[in-house]
């Protein structure tokens, strides 16, 4: 993506979680971690433990990828705490053609480059 598309889609955290799904939709798990913090969090929609680092959220995304998601934001709420945003909402995932609808629960801050990283990512489904 070049720098002004960052900069377009990256304009508030909301835009950022925006970015990520569409990236998800690449089925790239590279440039899906590139969004997390090297340190960043992930209890994934189907995972059945926490990862910790790009290297293990990576290797939720390597098998995640191939259920063929794509993702859409259904509804959202945002907050500021010093510096950082949560944002929870709704999302649904197309998997294997199906309609899985999820909640999710983002924090994310700018690291040092100005940019929006996942500090933190829950997702679980509906039951």
């Amino acid at each position: 993506m070049n720098p002004f598309d960052m900069w377009f889609y990256s304009n508030t955290p909301v835009d950022f979680i925006q970015q990520w799904l569409d990236t998800v939709c690449t089925h790239d798990p590279q440039a899906i971690v590139s969004h997390y913090a090297q340190d960043g969090i992930l209890v994934g929609t189907v995972a059945e433990t926490i990862k910790r680092g790009r290297k293990e959220i990576k290797t939720y995304f390597d098998e995640f990828v191939k259920k063929k998601p794509c993702g859409k934001i259904i509804s959202s709420q945002e907050q500021y705490i010093n510096g950082v945003s949560v944002v929870s909402g709704v999302y649904e995932f197309e998997l294997d053609g199906d309609i899985v609808p999820a909640r999710f629960t983002f924090v994310v801050a700018k690291n040092s480059d100005g940019a929006f990283e996942i500090i933190n990512h829950h997702s679980s489904v509906f039951a």
